[in-house]
């Protein structure tokens, strides 16, 4: 990438914002809210559900992932995965109609990774696995919540490979070829750095409204390192954002605002596009019209289960 087309991008995802306020669309998750009942508890045909706690490390949250395991035989080559972030909360809204409808022979397993807590979101815990730190250091915190520890990414993608991954693969049989991770906001951060640094990880990756422009722009320098050593195989992006995601000030005026998603937007593809020229990166992008950052996580779940199963993507993809 050449300096002027890096400074570019840098500028623009500075100016990306990602999370908006009340009464603008959907705002930032209500960290108070929890589970409930969910497809664990009542079931839902064709799958299998169990979970299984993950100690931490001292003074770190202990992880919970949920497993969703189709019923019956695993073809030969294994069943497809989907790995998904914020686990809790995915469970929370996963819908039956989402997994009956696949009408697949390869519906996938459903690796949900949350934390030990009935709330939907852990803030501090998933603030500390999902973002990287910049070479050399152990953590970083984000100018807007410094209170809250950042950095711990490199490490959780070690848990998942190491610890959980190999407990999954214990539970039923899975196709590495058709492996995936799918992350929002943070959880789509994250799913880029994993991209980035550990391109052999997942065959697909499902970046939904991620946070691009997290601690000055460290993302670039990912994706720098990526385009210096590009994957052994080819490895599927599905980048997805909602175009009217924003993230305000109660100054900003109706044209500020918009000029704000406007430069949002344009960061998106910007990003896509530079990941999109990287050897063996086979990039898909999407703008869901009419939808804030919140609303991102509930409206790509489902389109991520049909993919990941095999069945053809919604024409908006390009």
């Amino acid at each position: 990438m050449d300096r002027q087309r890096r400074r570019l991008s840098q500028a623009l995802l500075a100016a990306a914002g990602l999370l908006v306020l009340p009464g603008m669309g959907a705002a930032r998750p209500d960290m108070t809210r929890t589970m409930g009942t969910t497809l664990a508890d009542t079931g839902v045909p064709g799958y299998r559900f169990e979970s299984r706690v993950f100690p931490g490390s001292e003074g770190r949250r202990h992880h919970r992932v949920w497993l969703a395991i189709p019923e019956g035989t695993p073809p030969s080559a294994g069943f497809p995965a989907l790995y998904l972030l914020d686990g809790n909360a995915v469970l929370n809204r996963l819908r039956p109609e989402w997994l009956t409808t696949l009408g697949t022979d390869t519906p996938p397993v459903l690796v949900m990774i949350g934390y030990d807590t009935d709330l939907l979101f852990d803030g501090d815990a998933r603030h500390y696995d999902y973002t990287p730190a910049p070479n050399g250091r152990n953590s970083v915190r984000d100018a807007r919540r410094p209170q809250r520890e950042g950095g711990g990414a490199a490490a959780f993608i070690e848990r998942i490979e190491s610890a959980i991954t190999p407990w999954v693969a214990s539970r039923t049989r899975m196709d590495p070829n058709r492996k995936a991770l799918w992350g929002h906001s943070f959880g789509g951060l994250f799913t880029l750095f994993t991209l980035c640094t550990r391109p052999r990880a997942f065959r697909s990756y499902f970046p939904v409204s991620p946070s691009l422009g997290w601690a000055d722009n460290l993302l670039q320098h990912s994706l720098d390192h990526l385009a210096a050593q590009p994957p052994e195989r080819n490895t599927a992006v599905w980048i997805c954002r909602g175009d009217e995601e924003v993230r305000i000030t109660k100054a900003m005026n109706a044209e500020q605002i918009q000029q704000r998603k406007n430069k949002g937007n344009t960061a998106f593809r910007l990003f896509a596009d530079n990941l999109d020229r990287i050897p063996r990166v086979e990039v898909h992008r999407r703008l869901y019209p009419g939808l804030g950052h919140g609303d991102m996580f509930s409206a790509a779940l489902p389109e991520a289960l049909r993919i990941v199963a095999g069945l053809a993507p919604d024409p908006a993809w390009s």
